[in-house]
């Protein structure tokens, strides 16, 4: 549970698998926005993708704890792959206001992530739960207008002026252009992941995900 005072990013995703990308955002969040912690969450089995199949919820949990193991300001949760269903993330901000009902999270997110946010389910009840952070990618600058939330300078934030959800700040620090799908092709095709995938994990992340692996989850 969070004080009331806290400064709280959520930051879900596959990580099918996670990578450097994924880690860069979350330092990023802490770095930009003062955040006292992330709570990264992983998916069991997602919403709007289809997942490889290579690595599984346990096996992809594992990796997301191991790479933030020294990071005192993260938390790695398994709110949703303890389910056997997709959970939305709709219903994640709904566990967090139950647990935590007087702080409003900052949901973290990729720019091309934020633009299939009106798909998600439920939306827009997004926008009475959380405010919104999104970080672009190196070499891929995206739009992040959007009418249904109040667009927030990050200086406003830092100082405090934010009196409930509904809020969109646009962060400025671009992220390395890695994507999970980029990984599995390198590892597909058995080419180096190195400056792709953190190197505590990187091997093993190789080896789930070239083709020769006969034992699929």
């Amino acid at each position: 549970m969070a004080s009331d005072k806290a400064k709280i990013g959520l930051f879900g995703g596959s990580f099918d698998p996670p990578h450097l990308g994924h880690e860069a955002l979350v330092n990023a969040a802490i770095e930009r926005l003062n955040l006292d912690e992330v709570w990264v969450v992983p998916a069991g089995s997602p919403v709007h993708r289809t997942l490889s199949g290579n690595a599984d919820a346990q096996l992809r949990f594992k990796w997301v704890k191991e790479i933030f193991s020294d990071a005192a300001s993260v938390r790695v949760l398994d709110w949703e792959i303890e389910s056997s269903e997709p959970v939305p993330a709709i219903t994640t901000l709904r566990r967090f206001r139950a647990e935590n009902p007087d702080v409003v999270p900052l949901w973290l997110t990729g720019a091309d992530a934020f633009e299939g946010m009106s798909g998600w389910v439920e939306y827009p009840e997004h926008l009475k739960l959380c405010s919104v952070a999104v970080f672009e990618r190196s070499g891929q600058p995206q739009s992040t207008e959007n009418i249904d939330w109040l667009q927030m300078s990050v200086e406003s934030w830092l100082g405090g002026e934010v009196n409930g959800p509904g809020n969109i700040i646009t962060v400025d620090a671009r992220l390395p252009n890695i994507s999970a799908t980029e990984v599995r092709d390198r590892a597909l095709k058995d080419e180096s992941l190195e400056g792709l995938v953190n190197s505590r994990i990187c091997m093993e992340v190789k080896s789930r995900y070239r083709p020769e692996r006969g034992d699929k989850n």
